[in-house]
């Protein structure tokens, strides 16, 4: 457990660091080019990822997998071949994909409602080269536990985009042009990202040597991986195709159904996925510990961390869920200067809880070698917020987004728990603990409510926010503690071993 807070301190830093620095880029892109801009820019960018979840998801975690192995039977030469081998494979297919694009330009472009799309995907294909190269070197150092490394190449790419991002920004002027500068930004990122991780690698004592006969094993173990990440990442871009034409079918301007969307993926749900960077954090270190687990049948050990990775990733849930839901429309004016992304986040705060929990449910599903399954549940949660968007939209706008995505990522959770407890004889649903959490934060909401109210008209936006949400936590935090929601064991622990420490050097010194 000390590893894994160790560990888990280290990746939760700088995540909150790099999402802080993606924040500000955010806010910074939004003012600048506004939500239609923004809203172009997030359509062609989800269609990206689909393309670079097939060269940077199955690939990377068989390498961290193969890695791990290699590195107790301490063969690195064996380490080098497969590195070299899956970098080999991640260029081929990645210029593969981008061939595709570029054969195939008019039909990707049929899937955007706004031609500036194509242009801006076409634009971002050369970074898919760059990031099959770091994302499997990225897996190397995974695979060796640097965790510190993965996490600084992470928050220097994002330094770098924004750096490169303001520069560009400075020459353009047009909603269109501030979106294009925002994708050679990100181009630019990517290839230094590439370079930096190639460096830690060979600093790390890594070294390049032939593929050897590791082709077939690690396209075998990773494409079907990498198609499940892919299907499954394919709901996104989907939606980004949906909406605006559901949107402009129930009567608004092309123009409108981009701004809408834009307010609502580009500003609203990164702010829902905050918590999730503490969860990822989890997942990280989770995935490794729970698969040597797995291995030697350790099933103590696997309900033992299993156990307390969906309980904090409750209480992290509602550490958030009360403050947005109180406190989202000045959120989203202070950040956004826009009204709408705060009523928005305010009415979909309660998705914090579905986001964090289908998370870290999936991770454990990975780690036990269970990926295909723990698809199945989210094609099945999926169907619904399809269908929510299809009939929903033209009742409600964009608000289908909040139901669809909702009913999908519940339903997916409890999927996903239902076939843990079923592999691992065990119970990891705690209803009791969630209703505890529930009352612990309806104080927590009435007193950041209450209090920024009083300070509308004393105190700034921004001082006014930083007091409500303080205020708020704390009253969460004193009757967490009152319900036994956490406890202080892990830091008694260390207490009752630094006091006996103490009295032992005592004793050795009067004797």
């Amino acid at each position: 457990m000390k590893n894994l807070f160790k560990a888990l301190a280290i990746l939760t830093s700088f995540s909150v660091l790099t999402r802080a620095l993606g924040f500000l880029f955010r806010i910074f892109l939004s003012r600048l080019i506004g939500a239609e801009g923004l809203g172009v820019y997030q359509i062609s960018f989800s269609v990206y990822m689909v393309l670079e979840t097939f060269i940077a998801s199955g690939l990377p975690l068989v390498v961290s997998k193969m890695t791990s192995s290699v590195e107790l039977e301490k063969d690195r030469k064996k380490e080098f071949s497969i590195v070299t081998t899956a970098i080999i494979i991640g260029i081929i297919t990645s210029l593969l994909l981008c061939l595709t694009v570029l054969i195939f330009k008019n039909i990707f472009g049929l899937l955007f409602t706004d031609k500036r799309c194509i242009n801006i995907l076409i634009t971002l294909l050369p970074a898919l080269v760059f990031s099959s190269v770091y994302s499997i070197l990225r897996g190397n150092l995974w695979g060796h536990r640097r965790y510190f490394l993965v996490s600084l190449t992470e928050f220097l790419e994002q330094l770098i985009r924004i750096i490169f991002c303001v520069i560009m920004v400075a020459f353009f002027y047009s909603s269109f042009d501030g979106a294009l500068a925002a994708t050679y930004s990100f181009i630019i990122s990517c290839f230094i990202s590439s370079i930096l991780v190639i460096f830690f690698y060979f600093k790390t004592g890594g070294k390049f040597s032939k593929p050897k006969s590791f082709f077939k094993p690690l396209i075998k173990t990773s494409l079907p991986i990498s198609l499940v990440k892919v299907i499954s990442s394919l709901l996104m871009p989907i939606i980004s195709i949906i909406i605006p034409i559901q949107l402009v079918h129930a009567g608004y301007t092309n123009e409108q159904a981009l701004s809408v969307f834009g307010v609502a993926m580009g500003m609203t749900f990164p702010l829902l996925y905050i918590p999730s960077t503490i969860i990822g954090s989890l997942s990280m270190t989770l995935i490794p510990d729970l698969s040597a687990a797995s291995s030697i049948n350790n099933h103590t050990e696997i309900h033992k961390k299993i156990n307390f990775s969906v309980k904090f990733t409750y209480f992290v849930s509602f550490l958030f869920v009360p403050i947005f839901f109180a406190l989202g429309k000045p959120i989203g004016i202070l950040l956004y200067n826009n009204i709408q992304s705060g009523e928005f986040l305010s009415y979909a705060s309660w998705l914090v809880i579905p986001i964090c929990l289908s998370g870290i449910t999936v991770s454990c599903l990975n780690a036990l070698n269970l990926e295909i399954k723990g698809f199945i549940n989210y094609a099945i949660g999926a169907l619904f917020l399809i269908l929510s968007i299809l009939f929903l939209t033209k009742f409600i706008g964009v608000l289908s987004l909040v139901w669809g995505m909702g009913l999908c990522l519940s339903i997916a959770t409890i999927l996903n728990l239902k076939m843990l407890n079923k592999k691992l004889n065990g119970h990891f649903f705690n209803f009791q603990y969630l209703l505890k959490l529930i009352l612990a934060s309806i104080p927590c909401y009435l007193m950041a409510k209450w209090i920024f109210n009083i300070l509308t008209k004393i105190l700034p936006i921004f001082f006014n926010l930083a007091i409500s949400a303080i205020i708020g936590e704390l009253f969460f935090l004193v009757f967490a503690f009152i319900f036994g929601l956490f406890n202080f064991s892990f830091i008694d622990f260390k207490t009752k071993i630094l006091k006996k420490n103490k009295n032992l050097k005592t004793n050795l010194k009067n004797e």
